[in-house]
């Protein structure tokens, strides 16, 4: 997991980077360790126990079974990204800003979005369970063909998203608020879902 050592700068909250001194962003090495992510994302087999929050990501196509394992990416942008056989491991991605991005294949396991925004994004034929969609916002999305077992879409808001052909079993989705949502072939008489939304 990623250091939980805090930013010497002043008036600084943000975790370090790697447990050195400074945060990404106060760091005076900032663009190599962007670089260096970058890098990873595109070449190694594994990015593991970093902090990189709010930093943007663009036109990056991941290596193939990348291994995202224990990662701080909260607050970051990710524009026209695309992530095959992924795997997602324990890491944060909440409150990111996700645009015209694809996933595909991805195995995720107690993985955080919980305040992300999605815009016209592809989701399919991953298994992302006990994860944390808490509060997203999606617009323009289809989320077909995944397993969301036992992880949480509660009090978000999704807008022409499609959910079609989903393991919805003990899925969560409470006082979440849904228009043009489709669940055609999933099971969302085994999700938590209000009874007028069914």
């Amino acid at each position: 997991m990623f250091s939980l050592k805090r930013c010497e700068a002043q008036d600084c909250s943000a975790y370090t980077f790697d447990g050195g001194e400074f945060c990404y962003h106060h760091s005076p090495e900032k663009d190599e360790i962007k670089k260096s992510v970058i890098y990873s994302m595109l070449n190694a087999h594994a990015l593991r126990d970093r902090s990189i929050a709010a930093a943007d990501f663009r036109n990056i196509e991941m290596k193939k079974g990348l291994r995202i394992t224990g990662m701080n990416f909260s607050f970051c942008v990710f524009d026209n990204c695309i992530f095959t056989n992924s795997i997602i491991i324990s890491s944060f991605f909440d409150f990111c800003l996700f645009l015209n991005c694809r996933m595909t294949n991805i195995e995720g396991r107690y993985a955080v979005f919980s305040g992300s925004t999605f815009y016209n994004c592809t989701i399919n034929d991953s298994v992302i369970i006990h994860s944390n969609f808490m509060g997203i916002e999606t617009d323009s999305c289809d989320f077909s063909g995944n397993d969301f077992y036992y992880s949480n879409f509660s009090l978000s808001r999704l807008l022409n998203t499609s959910l079609d052909d989903c393991n919805l079993k003990r899925t969560s989705f409470r006082s979440a608020m849904t228009k043009g949502v489709t669940f055609r072939y999933s099971n969302p008489e085994e999700a938590y879902l209000r009874k007028e939304d069914v």
